[in-house]
């Protein structure tokens, strides 16, 4: 079982993950995400074709487990921003961070930042994650 992570323990500067997190971009993955969406543009068909920039959103997943957060978490809002577009079989390495915390209406909120990028180190996105901590253990 998964040791959560209290509200009091998380600061400013914690780094999620003491090794980068990666993300395959993998065939199975793409073809997946492209389900859940209903899209059906064939330029993301090929085998080493661009992929959605949106894929994004699947690999924050990855930020988001990280933390280690109890049930009953809020995903608030999230700014993304891209910088360039990956291809099935790269592998994306993310880094994510605290960067402030606060305590609004009696609800304990974490913001983090983030970035990804591809195996040679060019940077595909960036963004920011603001959560409703969830209720401590």
């Amino acid at each position: 079982m998964t040791e959560f992570r209290r509200y009091d323990e998380v600061a400013v500067g914690d780094v999620f993950s003491s090794e980068p997190l990666r993300f395959d971009v993998t065939a199975e993955r793409v073809a997946a995400f492209l389900a859940a969406t209903g899209n059906i543009d064939p330029a993301y068909a090929a085998k080493r074709a661009r992929v959605p920039s949106m894929i994004a959103s699947v690999y924050l997943i990855e930020v988001l487990r990280a933390r280690n957060s109890p049930p009953g978490g809020i995903h608030a809002k999230q700014s993304l921003r891209f910088h360039r577009s990956v291809v099935i079989g790269q592998t994306v390495i993310i880094h994510a961070w605290v960067v402030e915390k606060f305590i609004r209406k009696d609800r304990p909120y974490v913001v983090s930042d983030f970035e990804a990028r591809d195996e040679d180190g060019e940077l595909v996105s960036t963004g920011r994650i603001t959560s409703i901590w969830g209720e401590d253990p």
